[in-house]
């Protein structure tokens, strides 16, 4: 086809023509002009050692699909990452888990309609009719504390005990296969890894912090009730960024406390002991306990893991004295504080509130054990 130009200007024709090829184009670039959303979902790889000796992890099967795959889902509104992940992983598996630590995270892209079909509703108004969705998946370790598989939902047919090597080549995305490797992988050693320090009492276990330790210890440190009996405020930062300074305060302990982990008879970690601001000069330190499982109160866990810390203290390090802050109104915890051995010696007004000040010295204490 020829475009005529008469007097300098194109014929009524060609114009037709351009304008109809200009129309085209623009239809054209509409159709690639796909709206992108970011979206996340929380999940977990729940790993155990079997009878015969090796790590297994449960795992998801829906029959119309034949997908095999980790537990995993989107948040309800105001949901945290961790949050979702647990609640993801209990509804999908029908187990109660705890979280160890975080794992990884997994990123794809995918292009859906701009119609949700489960729920019948528009998801985008876009001209294209479809949606480009940028996913990324946040992966936690986890545990199994009860429950039974007999309790999931109905999102998936079937959940399965499946050791890795079976688990690898059933699940159907690689990204996940990589995820459970690396997963089973953080369990074996950490959960073979021994305790730098363990001293049992009559009732607590004294022993050293892991790794696994950071879900329940961020857990007491963000509740309000526990706040509010220490006189501190609730920490407001990220599970992610507390998790990177509890490995960070593990690989590198400061020469300026101890720190201890303690748990009932039956090994689980119900709370913490520490002494801290440690003035080697002076031979003395602060000592702080906190049991952040309120189900263990006044059960005489404190006390005794007190006493152990203290008697430890005194016997292994050049420590003399170790003195505490409590608030006034604080008659529990001061007569705790009594029973184990130590003594008012003042009170302090500090940040709005009031303290009993209240200290243990190593000879006073020997010679209550002679």
């Amino acid at each position: 086809m020829r475009l005529v130009i008469v007097g300098g200007r194109l014929s009524l024709p060609a114009l037709i023509c351009v304008l109809h090829l200009g129309s085209l184009s623009i239809n054209m670039l509409k159709s690639y002009a796909i709206k992108t959303v970011a979206k996340w979902s929380a999940g977990g790889v729940v790993a155990q050692t079997n009878a015969s000796g090796k790590v297994e992890i449960a795992l998801v099967f829906r029959k119309s699909e034949d997908l095999w795959a980790l537990p995993k889902g989107g948040p309800d509104d105001g949901e945290s990452v961790e949050r979702t992940a647990l609640r993801e992983v209990h509804e999908e598996t029908g187990l109660d888990v705890n979280l160890i630590s975080s794992i990884d995270e997994t990123r794809y892209t995918f292009i859906k309609s701009k119609y949700n079909r489960k729920k019948k509703k528009k998801v985008v108004d876009d001209s294209s009719g479809k949606l480009r969705v940028r996913k990324t998946v946040y992966w936690y370790l986890m545990e199994p504390t009860g429950g039974d598989f007999a309790n999931h939902d109905h999102e998936y047919d079937e959940v399965r005990w499946v050791e890795l090597d079976d688990a690898v080549s059933h699940l159907k995305h690689a990204s996940e296969a990589k995820v459970a490797r690396k997963a089973v992988d953080m369990f074996v050693r950490w959960r073979n890894a021994p305790d730098l320090f363990r001293l049992r009492g009559e009732r607590a276990v004294v022993r050293s912090k892991r790794r696994s330790d950071a879900w329940p210890d961020y857990l007491w440190r963000t509740d309000t009730e526990l706040s509010r009996l220490d006189a501190t405020r609730p920490m407001t930062t990220s599970f992610h960024d507390f998790e990177e300074y509890f490995s960070e305060e593990l690989r590198r302990p400061s020469s300026k406390s101890l720190r201890f982990a303690i748990e009932d008879e039956n090994g689980a970690y119900i709370g913490n002991c520490m002494c801290y601001d440690i003035n080697k000069g002076l031979k003395q330190a602060e000592f702080g306990i906190m049991i952040g499982d309120s189900r263990y109160w006044d059960q005489g866990y404190g006390s005794d893991a007190a006493r152990t810390v203290i008697s430890h203290v005194f016997a292994t390090t050049d420590i003399r004295r170790l003195y505490l802050h409590t608030l006034k109104s604080n008659g529990r915890a001061q007569r705790c504080f009594a029973n184990v051995g130590f003594r008012p010696c003042g009170e302090v007004r500090r940040d709005g509130f009031d303290f009993v000040k209240m200290e243990i010295f190593a000879k006073d204490w020997n010679e209550s054990k002679d």
